[in-house]
């Protein structure tokens, strides 16, 4: 009854894969979520970099201001 309903509705099982033997490191992890998630890693990368160079332009602003 129940394989006939399948066959008529055309369930398919989830096919289980086993990954007996193959170990996922944590670079391969990290490099799988940044493949995956390409927006948000440009997005933090670009913040971090111009963060970064605002930080530098405000650090000689002030030392020029110093001097004066």
């Amino acid at each position: 009854m129940e394989y006939t309903k399948d066959l008529i509705l055309n369930v398919k099982m989830k096919e289980v894969k086993h990954k007996i033997g193959s170990k996922t490191t944590w670079t391969s992890s990290v490099w799988n979520s940044v493949k995956k998630h390409k927006g948000g890693v440009v997005a933090i990368v670009g913040l971090s970099i111009f963060i970064i160079i605002d930080i530098i332009l405000l650090t000689s602003f002030v030392n020029l201001l110093t001097k004066i």
